[in-house]
C-alpha cells in the first residue's frame, strides 16, 4: 500500500465529532502506511481507517469550522468549550508541521484495544477514544 492509496473522511464527516474511533497523531506518512496495513492484518478493514496529512489535511481539519459552513463553525463552537477544543487545534498544527493524524474504528471493545496497540506499536501520540457522546486520551 502506497500514501495515494490512505483514505480521509469525507467533508461532512470531518465537520463531526468521531464517534466510536480511536484518533492518534503519527510523525508521518510511511508510519500511516504501516498502521493502515497493520490494522487490516489485524481484521479492521483499511477503507474504514481515515488518515488526515499535511496543510490540506489541517485545511480539511478545519478546527474554526470555516471551510465547513455554519454548521461547522456552531459544531466547532461547542467542541471548543471542552477539551477536545484544544486536542482540534494541536491536531491542525502537527499536520501543518509534517505529521499524521489517523483514525480508526472502535465499535466494540475488540476493535478499540486492537486500535489502540496496533497505533501505539507505531509509535502513535495524543491518542484518544471517542465514544458516543464523550471522548478520552488514551
Amino acid at each position: 500500500m502506497g500514501t495515494d492509496e490512505l483514505f480521509a473522511p469525507s467533508d461532512d464527516q470531518l465537520a463531526k465529532s468521531p464517534r466510536h474511533r480511536v484518533l492518534a497523531r503519527l510523525p508521518g506518512p510511511d508510519e500511516a502506511v504501516a498502521v493502515v496495513e497493520a490494522l487490516a492484518e489485524a481484521g479492521i478493514p483499511a477503507n474504514e481507517v481515515f488518515v488526515l496529512c499535511g496543510p490540506e489535511g489541517a485545511r480539511r481539519l478545519d478546527p474554526s469550522g470555516r471551510h465547513h459552513g455554519l454548521k461547522g463553525r456552531l459544531i466547532r463552537s461547542v467542541q471548543a468549550v471542552t477539551a477536545y477544543g484544544d486536542a482540534i487545534y494541536d491536531d491542525a498544527a502537527h499536520l501543518e508541521a509534517g505529521g499524521v493524524v489517523i483514525t480508526a474504528p472502535a465499535r466494540d471493545a475488540v476493535e478499540r484495544e486492537i486500535a489502540q496497540r496496533v497505533l501505539r506499536h507505531h509509535g502513535a501520540t495524543a491518542m484518544r477514544y471517542f465514544g458516543e457522546s464523550t471522548f478520552e486520551e488514551v
